[in-house]
């Protein structure tokens, strides 16, 4: 199987294969900077306006990296609209680099909308050091 193929990834493919997804992005190299990992986002399906949030987001979009004043580590767009929060297994890492300054931040991999749930994958990244 040719793994630059299965570039773009869906949230299935992340879910079900979630190290072959690891492998697609260390062979691909879509984005630049130091690659950290992928996941789906926590708390995508508390957006205000799921349908206006889908709709906004692009395929490949930068997103911002905020830590929150509970510690997490909250993904946002551009314009400061709230996407979701890395979930903690994938957060260790980032924190631990943002706590010695250095900049890490997301691109949008894959986003579905089933009914009124929003579920959103990401790519994490962080400037090469």
């Amino acid at each position: 199987m040719r793994i630059k193929k299965l570039y773009p990834i869906n949230l299935k493919l992340l879910s079900d294969r979630k190290s072959l997804v690891y492998d697609i992005f260390r062979k691909v190299k879509p984005h630049k900077g130091a690659f950290i990992g992928v996941c789906k986002l926590d708390g995508s399906f508390l957006c205000d306006d799921i349908e206006g949030t889908f709709a906004s987001l692009a395929f490949s979009e930068l997103l911002y990296v905020v830590k929150d004043e509970t510690g997490n580590l909250t993904v946002r767009q551009s314009n400061g609209n709230e996407l979701g929060i890395l979930p903690y297994a994938d957060s260790v890492l980032p924190k631990m680099l943002m706590s010695r300054g250095i900049n890490v931040y997301c691109y949008l991999e894959a986003k579905e909308i089933s009914g009124s749930d929003l579920a959103l994958a990401v790519s994490i990244y962080c400037d090469n050091y």
